[in-house]
């Protein structure tokens, strides 16, 4: 099917053909002087796209009159091109739409005057007006396009370089730090004095979506798993407004630190995601590091964990399972409280004979460790971590399923 300027006789392209660099000039002029955005000086890239831009049009509007079964492969990209730029200069599409219909506007009382000098008949005028309409249409449909993709690309852009900011803050080296700087400028992410860092992950697997966030929240998610960073942590309210989007993910918070110190909160909401996985730390929605700290502190580094257990329970080792939990049990409540037997078997549940046995019991195993303050508090020390890194029963079916 052919376009309205197809349908013009081919010898009117002839005729107007010779007022086109006059009309270029004019509509140029035009544009520069009733749309603020485009009165800037035209020497550099900008200026040349929009002179390219208004003498292509006009070229390609007459070619088409004169060929129109003529194959244009290249005409659409600069219009595209002319829309990627209202996009990477952050405007929306009105000021060029609004150039478009200003040289339409001027193109049209150009060829009024023309016709006045020419004689062309009316019939024809209307035609050509009509073409004219159409093809700033079509160019128009053309920026649409070209700012639409580079939109899209622009924020694709803009999650890159999120989620490589996102890396660089937790990262452990020092040396990140100062890319980081420049990136969260080129991810328009205000660098925050404190901040969070929070890990998530869906046991069900990957979600069909990820969850949509705040602005204000980096995201970095894999699959299953996620690690977000929360500026100013203490001082939004920015739980409440994520709760639902992260519902049936587990989440845990980590500690609120200085941006400095983001790689600490995240090796502690990862330690803790570890500890809950394990059963060691309850599951609640969400878990917060805050109200697990002692935990995290005795569990840290579990490789000094391991051998302060194993040095200074080392007199428990060669009791029977039953024995061990049983003075061990004994021995930490005397430890917390240094009551009698009565305060102790009250809070054991137990007789306060067997409480004096077991004392007995632990007394001949640990002898002068027992009066002496450091290896009371070690051994306390060992007696809670131990507690906490007791296999469950679901830890041991899967280690025997394994």
């Amino acid at each position: 099917m052919r376009t309205t300027a197809e349908r013009l006789p081919r010898e009117l392209a002839t005729l107007i053909r010779p007022q086109l660099p006059p009309l270029a000039e004019e509509i140029v002029h035009a544009i520069r002087a009733t749309i603020p955005e485009y009165a800037k000086p035209l020497d550099g890239c900008y200026g040349q796209a929009i002179r390219l831009g208004v003498n292509q049009a006009l070229t390609q509007f007459v070619d088409r009159i004169a060929d129109p079964d003529r194959p244009r492969p290249d005409f659409a990209e600069v219009y595209r091109q002319l829309g990627r730029l209202e996009a990477s200069e952050g405007r929306s599409l009105d000021s060029l739409q609004k150039a478009y219909r200003l040289g339409t506007r001027v193109a049209w009382r150009h060829l009024i005057r023309f016709r006045q000098r020419s004689g062309l008949p009316t019939a024809m005028m209307w035609t050509l007006g009509e073409a004219t309409l159409a093809y700033a249409d079509e160019l128009i449909a053309l920026s649409v396009e070209g700012y639409a993709d580079m939109q899209a690309r622009s924020e694709q852009g803009r999650q890159r370089r999120r989620k490589r900011l996102l890396r660089l803050l937790i990262s452990e080296d020092d040396t990140a730090r100062a890319e980081a700087v420049e990136l969260a400028t080129a991810a328009r992410w205000p660098l925050p004095d404190r901040l969070c860092v929070v890990m998530v992950d869906r046991a069900g697997g990957p979600a069909e979506a990820e969850p949509e966030l705040s602005a204000e929240i980096l995201a970095d998610f894999q699959g299953a798993v996620g690690c977000l960073i929360v500026p100013d942590s203490e001082d939004s309210d920015w739980w409440p407004r994520c709760a639902a989007a992260l519902a049936g993910w587990r989440v845990v918070i980590g500690p609120t630190t200085a941006l400095a110190d983001a790689a600490k909160s995240h090796r502690h909401a990862q330690l803790a995601r570890d500890l809950v996985r394990r059963n060691t730390i309850a599951e609640t929605f969400p878990v917060r590091c805050a109200d697990h700290l002692s935990t995290l502190w005795l569990l840290t580094d579990e490789f000094l964990v391991e051998q302060l257990i194993r040095t200074r329970l080392a007199p428990l080792a060669p009791l029977t399972d039953k024995q061990h939990k049983r003075l061990g049990e004994t021995l930490l409540a005397w430890l917390e409280t240094r009551g009698g037997a009565p305060e102790i078997a009250a809070r054991l549940r137990v007789h306060p004979q067997t409480v004096r046995y077991r004392m007995r019991q632990v007394e001949r195993l640990f002898g002068d460790q027992l009066r002496c303050p450091d290896a009371r508090f070690e051994l306390e020390v060992a007696l809670r971590a131990a507690s906490l890194t007791e296999s469950t029963p679901q830890d041991q079916d899967d280690q025997q399923a394994g």
